[in-house]
């Protein structure tokens, strides 16, 4: 895909419930405007946000053309929780913007076993409560960031 369509990164935020199927005609639009062709991507952008069941059949037809479909909450938390940190680590947000949609991504998930995360959001609990260690926190973030993007 291109990088308004980022075909992986789109899934994920949709299997987390972080990305309402309402938005997908408009995400369809902007691929279709950078120049990226295709039937499925075409009858999507032109669904209207209330056509619920067109947009999920439609875009489950474009998961499928590429490839994906199949991505479970977990996997969609791996990839996310990449992506962000390498928005972490490229300073498009902050450490603690990241790790509370790190954190919120993990509550959508609801899977209470997995624990994989959980550097980030103990950082940002913690930053909240602890101001004055504000720095140390966003340190340790940028860190974690650094191993999801190296390791993971």
């Amino acid at each position: 895909m291109n990088k308004t369509f980022d075909l992986l990164q789109i899934e994920a935020m949709w299997v987390l419930g972080m990305l309402p199927s309402a938005e997908l005609p408009k995400l369809a639009r902007s691929a279709l405007t950078d120049g990226f062709e295709s039937e499925v991507i075409l009858q999507l952008a032109i669904c209207s946000p209330n056509e619920t069941e067109q947009i999920q059949k439609f875009f489950k037809q474009i998961l499928k053309n590429g490839g994906g479909g199949a991505m479970s909450k977990i996997e969609a938390l791996r990839h996310y929780a990449k992506q962000i940190s390498s928005s972490i680590l490229s300073d498009k947000i902050s450490p603690l913007d990241g790790a509370n949609l790190i954190w919120r991504a993990t509550i959508n998930a609801q899977d209470r076993e997995f624990h994989e995360l959980d550097s980030f959001i103990y950082a940002a609990s913690e930053m909240e409560e602890r101001p004055d260690d504000k720095q140390f926190f966003d340190n340790a973030i940028r860190e974690e960031a650094q191993r999801w993007v190296k390791e993971i």
